[in-house]
């Protein structure tokens, strides 16, 4: 019915037009003649591939994101952190391993560094602490240097222990091999054994002793940039008492390379051959 009570009126459609009428155009336009002729031209959307969306990717989307409101979830600071500090710690690690070699040149950055921060302390009067604390770090760091990897002290202690126990024969005490305790200190021992050279390992690598060596005397100077670290003290008995802790470390040390019979550099001959 229309407004005025009459009844409406359709449009007549012919589902079957003359032959002679020219086709309509159009990607949406409907077919010129059969069932689906006559009707309304299709919408936009009817021709869009399924999942059109999924086809191409997304820029600015961090691995594993989803959606998030119809937009893709960008990395946040956190991610974009890490990501930049494993950049450069890669680099870092290959400076590092390039610059392995060059062992007359790393020291001689470090002593640098050294004699940087020693000039700072000295005319700027002040950081005696951080100077006393970084000197008993590269103490430390230098024993570790000149003692073994494996301690004989430690190897003497499980012979006798297992002489005591009456075990029935020792590591290296067969009959071609040194006995009981030289089987164990075979790496140490200085006489005329029939015995293969062994080099000596040491506890704390050369390139770990400058690498630890080098950060520490970095650190140390980054102290001296804030008087906040400058503690108040008396800097001579510093400098007496790390004289004698030097003294007394460095005579046990002496006492047990002397006792043991290890030198911690490799001086002479680099192999052994048996007695002829």
């Amino acid at each position: 019915m229309s407004l005025n009570g009459q009844p409406a009126s359709y449009p007549s459609v012919d589902p079957y037009p003359p032959s002679g009428a020219p086709p309509p155009t159009g990607s949406g336009a409907p077919p010129a003649a059969g069932p689906g002729s006559g009707f309304p031209p299709r919408s936009g959307l009817a021709g869009m591939t399924p999942h059109s969306m999924s086809s191409a990717p997304i820029p600015n989307m961090a691995p594993g994101s989803g959606m998030r409101g119809g937009l893709p979830e960008e990395k946040n600071v956190a991610q974009i952190v890490k990501e930049n500090t494993n950049i450069y710690a890669r680099k870092f690690q290959a400076l590092l391993d390039r610059s392995t070699p060059h062992v007359m040149e790393r020291w001689l950055a470090t002593f640098g560094l050294f004699i940087l921060f020693i000039l700072n302390v000295v005319l700027r009067q002040g950081w005696y602490i951080v100077c006393y604390g970084l000197a008993i770090y590269i103490l430390n760091l230098f024993l570790a240097f000149l003692q073994p990897r494996f301690d004989p002290s430690l190897a003497a202690d499980l012979a006798a222990d297992d002489v005591e126990e009456g075990a029935p024969g020792l590591p290296g005490s067969g009959a071609k091999s040194p006995g009981g305790i030289k089987g164990l200190m075979s790496g140490f021992s200085t006489g005329n054994e029939d015995e293969e050279f062994r080099p000596f390992i040491r506890r704390l690598p050369e390139f770990k002793f400058w690498y630890n060596a080098t950060k520490a005397t970095a650190i140390s100077l980054t102290c001296t940039l804030t008087r906040a670290t400058d503690v108040p003290v008396y800097w001579p008995i510093l400098v007496i008492y790390f004289l004698t802790l030097f003294g007394l470390t460095m005579r046990r040390q002496i006492q047990h390379m002397i006792k043991y019979k290890y030198v911690p550099f490799d001086l002479g001959k680099k192999a052994r051959y048996g007695r002829k």
